[in-house]
């Protein structure tokens, strides 16, 4: 699986708290080397060639116009701001300064219909605020071919902002009828029309998906946009991996792309989506091909049109013991890692195969062929122990090697930073999914769980915590998911969401956007943050986006076969301070139900709250936090020692009481001037009052603003991904530290 594509960016300065200061699975045919790392996509839903978006306020427009459209305005300046308007909408917004002036350049795509005919248009806004004393000619300067929608000066008076709106047409959905006329485009509406409209169809897509509150915003932010990006880069229903590169279906990434749309609860349309599944690259994706049926299944109670596909599941299934043909019994070797070998990922990926299989048929009432599954998975589970056993005794591991029959010493996982020590971590999928489907989580695969973590983030050389390394490099775009694994034992269970916080804030490639392999990132002109400086494969990479989605849900509520909903699972423990609220709102559970799970804390008391329809297996409440730490629950059956709090279905709520809160050290205290700066707030910091709430940043004009401290402490401390804020004193404003767990 991966190496090159797969599987395979106003005070003095105080000496307490605060200082204010002034290979993937395909081919690596064509790689990023002739774009720039910093490059994103704008778009429409299901559009042909979406087109690519740069750090400097320029888009690319593909779709037979091969042209580049932009403004002369930006002038490389030393830093620049980069970022979702709103959030998270598939506006892009560049702000910088240049003249005593913010500049700040949005492209955003809206579905225009003229004549009959659907075509994609980009509007453009270029926004000079002037906030020096006197007059300043700042004149946009767009390349050939933007249309503009309103006249505006180029010169800018002291303390005024002047606006120049463009549009430009950029896709036909792959018809070949004529570009609209200069005319029609520009009389089809302004700018702010289409981002009303743009805004509100994203918005009402969305509202049919989970939502996440979180205690950092970041996150959920980043889902929101993953999920639209991911519908940008689909083309009509082919859930496409990438726009540049990878712009067709990959068989084993539409398995995750697909899998993660149904648990966030895209269902309505699954039944387009589950007919595009192919199996004609890698033996994984026949392997899992069982999966995604299972989960919609599974959240639809739709047993007619699985059955009605039921022949094809079937065939795919049967051919795992076909395909057994490795050591013991195994599975055949494969290039899944891009070099030949008997990859423990096929095995976990044949293992979870079997068990959604196994489920499908069972629903169906099909026993014959339950009974078939089940044998299988123990037969094939006996065979993967046995070998695994052997190796690990032969060579004296203390971690699940990533073949099945020799240490990674032996294969392309002992190089130096290559992240395929963790391939079956997450594409194996069998010991986080494999639980979900009712696994026995015993063996070496679940024994050396923990431990595997611990030795591949050990032998890493010269990264940060929270990265696996690349195709080889510094981290790649499945970084987030290759925490899903942790989910299922003791130590990592919040590793998925610190693997995606370090995605946010060191190797963004564009707003919430990745390349699929990170060789190098580090500080650019683009703040806040560290950013990639490299990239290959595709960004965004919808795969990667796929697996940090998916990790990032399951951590706060995941479901079972068996009905029962497991609420927590990954949540840090940062994340249980006092006032802190986590919540997941519409959330898919079975036969088209829906449900929601609000976590709130006092500190030491952590409250569940459930919404929606009741979950007939029940719902497990089980923080880490938990684990030997329960002192009480005003409701469900407590097991202190696993950390588990079981609710019957129709409980609506519990507390539980901690034998002791959660501790958190002091990692120093806050740069707010910078951070205001690294947001675009050039004025820096101001103490407007005389309480810890007091704290404003200046922006260019003057106008004080106010700030997130926390946020803060996430970019100072970017390589501390447990980072957060807190004050000693309310009436002490300079009482603000920041701390981690």
């Amino acid at each position: 699986m991966p190496t090159v594509r797969r599987l395979g960016a106003v005070a003095a300065a105080l000496s307490l708290g605060i200082a204010l200061t002034g290979a993937p699975p395909h081919p690596p045919a064509a790689l990023a080397a002739s774009l720039p790392a910093a490059v994103g996509v704008i778009g429409w839903d299901g559009d042909q060639d979406a087109p690519f978006a740069y750090s400097d306020g320029s888009f690319h427009v593909r779709a037979g116009k091969d042209v580049t459209a932009g403004f002369g305005i930006y002038n490389n300046p030393g830093a620049v701001q980069w970022h979702n308007a709103g959030g998270y909408y598939p506006a892009l917004v560049t702000q910088f300064e240049r003249d005593n002036s913010t500049v700040r350049i949005t492209n955003f795509a809206d579905l225009v219909t003229l004549a009959g005919n659907n075509y994609e248009a980009v509007y453009s806004r270029v926004s000079v605020t002037n906030h020096d004393t006197v007059a300043h000619t700042e004149d946009p300067a767009p390349s050939g071919g933007l249309l503009a929608l309103n006249s505006a000066p180029a010169t800018v008076p002291a303390g005024q902002t002047v606006v120049h709106d463009y549009v430009i047409a950029t896709d036909r959905f792959g018809n070949s009828y004529p570009w609209p006329a200069d005319s029609a485009l520009t009389a089809a509406g302004g700018f702010d029309a289409h981002y009303g409209h743009m805004t509100s169809y994203w918005d009402a897509k969305l509202a049919g998906v989970v939502t996440l509150n979180l205690p950092d915003p970041r996150l959920a932010n980043a889902v929101k946009a993953g999920y639209i990006y991911t519908n940008i880069v689909k083309d009509g229903n082919n859930l496409n991996v990438g726009e540049n590169n990878y712009d067709r279906l990959f068989d084993h990434d539409l398995i995750g792309i697909l899998t993660s749309l149904l648990t966030q609860g895209d269902l309505a349309n699954a039944h387009a989506y589950l007919k595009t599944l192919i199996t004609n690259q890698y033996p994984d994706a026949i392997y899992k091909f069982s999966w995604p049926w299972a989960v919609y299944l599974e959240k639809s109670g739709d047993k007619a049109f699985v059955q009605a596909n039921f022949a094809q599941i079937q065939g795919n299934a049967h051919a795992i013991a076909a395909d057994a043909t490795g050591p013991g019994g195994t599975m055949m070797s494969s290039n899944a890692v891009d070099t030949q070998g008997n990859w423990t990922v096929d095995d976990q990926s044949a293992l979870l195969g079997l068990l959604a299989y196994r489920y499908i048929a069972d629903k169906l009432g099909n026993t014959t062929e339950a009974i078939w599954a089940g044998n299988e998975y123990d037969t094939l589970f006996s065979a993967v122990n046995t070998e695994l056993q052997k190796t690990i005794s032969t060579n004296h591991l203390g971690y699940i090697p990533c073949a099945i029959d020799v240490p990674n010493t032996a294969d392309r996982c002992g190089n130096a930073n290559d992240a395929n020590w963790a391939s079956f971590l997450l594409f194996g999928r069998w010991n986080w999914d494999g639980y979900l489907f009712g696994a026995d989580q015993t063996g070496p695969m679940a024994d050396l769980l923990d431990a595997t973590y611990d030795y591949g983030f050990a032998h890493l050389v010269g990264l940060p915590s929270h990265t696996y390394g690349g195709y080889t490099g510094y981290s790649t775009g499945y970084n987030a998911g290759y925490g899903e694994a942790g989910l299922a034992g003791a130590r990592h269970r919040s590793e998925g969401v610190y693997d995606y916080e370090f995605m946010i804030n060191n190797t963004q490639s564009a707003p919430f956007s990745w390349w699929e392999g990170i060789p190098s990132a580090g500080a650019t002109a683009w703040t806040p943050g560290g950013h990639a400086t490299d990239g290959t494969g595709s960004s965004p990479h919808m795969w990667g986006q796929a697996n940090a989605s998916k990790v990032l849900v399951d951590s706060v509520v995941a479901e079972k076969s068996d009905g029962q909903v497991v609420v927590g699972r990954g949540v840090p423990d940062e994340w249980l301070r006092a006032g802190q609220t986590v919540s997941a709102a519409n959330y898919p559970i079975a036969n088209g139900n829906r449900m929601g799970a609000t976590i709130t804390s006092n500190g030491k008391d952590i409250t569940l709250t459930l919404s929606g329809t009741a979950p007939a297996g029940g719902v497990v409440f089980t923080v880490p936090a938990f684990a030997g730490n329960i002192a009480s629950a005003t409701a469900g059956a407590v097991d202190s020692g696993t950390g588990t709090v079981t609710l019957r279905p129709g409980a609506t709520s519990t507390t539980v009481t901690l034998t002791t809160a959660p501790t958190y050290r002091q990692l120093g205290g806050l740069d707010l001037t910078s951070y205001c700066r690294s947001i675009g707030d050039t004025g820096g910091v101001s103490l407007d009052g005389t309480t810890t709430n007091d704290w404003r940043c200046v922006t260019p004009t003057g106008t004080h603003v106010s700030l997130d401290v926390d946020d803060a402490c996430a970019w100072q401390y970017r390589f501390n991904e447990a980072a957060f804020s807190r004050y000693t004193s309310a009436s002490d404003p300079y009482s603000w530290n920041c701390y981690s767990t």
